[in-house]
């Protein structure tokens, strides 16, 4: 080895470089000349190849995330949890929806803590994009206070004007 110069590879010699022949000082017929600029354009075709390949990544992360739904929950909130056992089997009348599971904890980093609705308190630590929120079903009173105010009278009255609404006399 000798410090401050580039190291030549056995190869080198072999296999003649431009960097070889100059410090050798050889000649050179056309076509070594045109293997030499094969090589040089090779190498920079390398040199540029994490720059490419970083350009791709850069474009297959932008197409990921704007599939991506940025879901919020919060503590006492009501979800339901994808079972991922179904992934694969597609069949027509399977729940792939466990639950309901009320909130207990949400983390910064997209875990959130449940707790299942047994005797027994269960703690299940999750990730957040394998959640749903879960709106409780309405009972009849429920549904009639919610339409019975001002607000969400003109709600119910576009809903039953599209209808035939009878009354039993």
């Amino acid at each position: 080895m000798v410090n401050g110069t580039k190291a030549i590879m056995h190869v080198e010699f072999e296999h003649k470089t431009l960097r070889t022949t100059i410090s050798l000082d050889m000649t050179l017929s056309t076509t070594q000349e045109e293997r030499l600029l094969q090589l040089n354009a090779l190498d920079e075709i390398r040199k540029s190849t994490p720059q490419h390949t970083e350009s791709i990544q850069n474009q297959r992360i932008k197409w990921h995330d704007c599939y991506i739904k940025d879901k919020s929950f919060q503590q006492g909130d009501w979800a339901v949890l994808y079972d991922s056992r179904y992934k694969d089997d597609l069949g027509k009348l399977q729940t792939r929806w466990l639950g309901p599971y009320e909130i207990i904890e949400t983390f910064s980093h997209g875990a959130i803590r449940l707790s299942i609705i047994d005797p027994v308190k269960f703690k299940l630590l999750v990730n957040g994009y394998r959640l749903r929120l879960y709106h409780k079903p309405l009972s009849k009173d429920e549904f009639l206070w919610y339409f019975s105010t001002a607000k969400h009278a003109e709600i119910l009255a576009t809903i039953t004007n599209g209808f035939a609404v009878t009354t039993p006399s």
